[in-house]
């Protein structure tokens, strides 16, 4: 059983988009005190620290202020936050008009949370205290195990024959916190990452304990996750899709809702079924019309339907290597490849890029060539790049494409996007960001098209 490569990747936690509508307000009660060191004021007067919790829907709205609280002169502070839903929301402390420490409470309804701490070192000394933190303390303790153990194991320190019972030792330890903090956010977690380790030894298993989890909706994103590549590889798409609409039946979350209509739309542009991702897609617009967010990002798949689905031929583009060849549409037909459009200067690039490269060598015998436009406003940072590692590819020189052309033409709404073209000139698929994982089997498809037409 090959699971030990499993390890090598970076661990993600998928989140569906979340765009929901007004909320039923939750609430939680504070209590706790901040005191001043007698090095920095002895005057015992510990009034006027302020306490500030901000709430932001998404990164285009605005931030709202839900709790804004200062000391008394015994530095307590105490009173109730009304929230839109249980989650990590950003704190901050501020005195004399100056911030003088951050961090971040996990607000639950009807949680209480009592803590203390002492300026200036807030950072060292600050200790809390409620239901939601004593559950994460337990579950950072447990994760922080693991990942040391996942190290071990990528390292090849762990014998094969030994995998297996380690990996199930470590989920049952998450379970463990899932079923003993139920109702928490520790508790959502510890069972997405049970499940995601079983997902490599035992599918069956990870099945059951998703759906042991889904007592609680937040358990949905696990569902996403593992649960619904499963079904859909081992029984068909179209029981996949099923698999999301009964999901959809266990929440009356419209956020939960919206993300999970999004994913059906994707799956089925993903798997070159454009007339029903464009169905699907219409009532989209309809159910969700007066959702700025919601309907970007319908403007966005709309435009990949039209013009960048699967099947689709690849529109043109142009450019110049950094070695002189001119590369075109046209010129690319006859052999497979990727159009890598990303600032190389990118963190996500960056850390994909021996990924890349490992893909670029396998599938070399298969004729595939991968090219990289930039994005980077100065072709030093480009330069610069590419000089501490070999270049194994062509790279566009500066002032041989027009970005914006580029951008719009690709719909490029993240980066790094990349276009994997068959040997015909047509799209394969369009990989955002983090979804290049998912390329191999881009390539399969390609390598069996191949095999078919010669």
């Amino acid at each position: 059983m090959k699971i030990r490569n499993i390890f090598y990747l970076v661990f993600l936690t998928y989140a569906l988009a979340n765009c929901s509508n007004d909320p039923e307000f939750e609430t939680a009660y504070l209590n706790g005190t901040i005191t001043v060191a007698d090095s920095v004021d002895d005057s015992k007067d510990y009034s006027g620290i302020q306490l500030i919790i901000t709430y932001q829907e998404s990164a285009t709205s605005k931030v709202d202020t839900i709790f804004d609280k200062a000391t008394n002169a015994n530095g307590i502070v105490k009173g109730k936050v009304e929230f839109p839903q249980k989650g990590i929301y950003p704190v901050f402390i501020n005195r004399n008009g100056n911030q003088v420490a951050t961090t971040q409470f996990i607000l639950a309804d009807n949680d209480t949370l009592t803590f203390s701490g002492e300026l200036p070192a807030l950072n060292v000394n600050f200790e809390l205290d409620s239901r939601e933190h004593r559950a994460m303390e337990t579950f950072d303790r447990v994760d922080r195990g693991f990942k040391r153990v996942a190290a071990y194991i990528a390292a090849g320190a762990i014998e094969d024959s030994l995998i297996y019972d380690e990996v199930l030792k470590w989920s049952d330890l998450y379970w463990e916190i899932h079923e003993k903090h139920s109702e928490t956010i520790a508790a959502n977690l510890a069972a997405s990452e049970s499940a995601r380790l079983l997902n490599t030894i035992d599918k069956p298993m990870m099945m059951q304990r998703i759906d042991d989890a889904l007592t609680s909706e937040d358990a949905i994103f696990a569902a996403v996750s593992f649960g619904f590549p499963y079904i859909a590889k081992e029984k068909g798409l179209d029981k996949g899709i099923s698999y999301l609409d009964s999901l959809s039946e266990l929440t009356e979350r419209e956020d939960l809702i919206l993300g999970l209509d999004q994913k059906k739309i994707e799956v089925l542009y993903d798997s070159s079924r454009v007339d029903e991702a464009k169905s699907a897609l219409e009532i989209f617009e309809k159910k969700y019309k007066s959702k700025t967010n919601a309907m970007q990002w319908a403007k966005n798949i709309g435009y990949d339907l039209a013009y960048l689905a699967p099947g689709f031929r690849v529109p043109d583009f142009s450019f110049t290597t950094q070695e002189g060849d001119s590369i075109n549409s046209s010129t690319l037909i006859g052999k497979p490849y990727i159009i890598e459009i990303t600032p190389v200067a990118s963190r996500l690039y960056q850390d994909q890029y021996d990924r890349t490269v490992v893909i670029h060598q396998i599938y070399q015998n298969y004729d595939l060539e991968i090219f990289t436009i930039p994005l980077d406003r100065s072709e030093v940072t480009v330069n610069a790049f590419f000089e501490e590692r070999v270049k194994h590819w062509g790279v566009a020189a500066f002032g041989t494409f027009d970005i914006q052309k580029l951008i719009e033409t690709f719909n490029v709404t993240d980066v790094p996007t990349r276009i994997l073209v068959d040997q015909n000139g047509n799209i394969v698929r369009k990989y955002v960001a983090s979804e290049f994982t998912d390329v191999i089997q881009g390539m399969n498809t390609v390598i069996n098209q191949s095999k078919i037409e010669s």
